[in-house]
């Protein structure tokens, strides 16, 4: 133990900077994927749409799952459904031969981005 007192943004800063090298690792997966599937004659084209119920509340939290999914070859976000429970996110897959993997994927995807968006609670700060 070094005795030195973090900075309340450093566990935030962290964990923005762990969530870029994944989601750059993430993105470059998806193209090379779309790729594969452009360069190779036939098609391995699997789709599937699901419905996910997100933990995002706020409009940047909602906004940003939205526009990082949609950024990621082969997946788009379709629609979200708001209203007295928690939003739903409707996603499309290119390549989704088990629609519980994308709907998991995204879950993570989600749950990485709230940890940089969302302010730790203190027992996180204590650690």
């Amino acid at each position: 133990m070094t005795g030195r007192t973090r900075a309340p943004g450093d566990s935030r800063l962290l964990a923005t900077v762990h969530f870029l090298i994944w989601f750059t690792g993430e993105f470059l997966r998806a193209n090379a994927v779309v790729l594969r599937e452009v360069l190779t004659p036939g098609h391995s084209i699997d789709p599937a749409v699901v419905r996910i119920r997100l933990r995002s509340r706020s409009m940047v939290e909602l906004a940003s799952i939205m526009s990082l999914i949609s950024l990621t070859p082969g997946t788009l976000a379709l629609n979200l459904a708001t209203g007295s429970g928690a939003p739903v996110l409707t996603v499309h897959g290119m390549h989704a031969s088990d629609p519980e993997e994308l709907r998991t994927s995204v879950q993570e995807m989600e749950d990485r981005l709230l940890t940089c968006l969302r302010r730790p609670s203190p027992e996180e700060d204590d650690e």
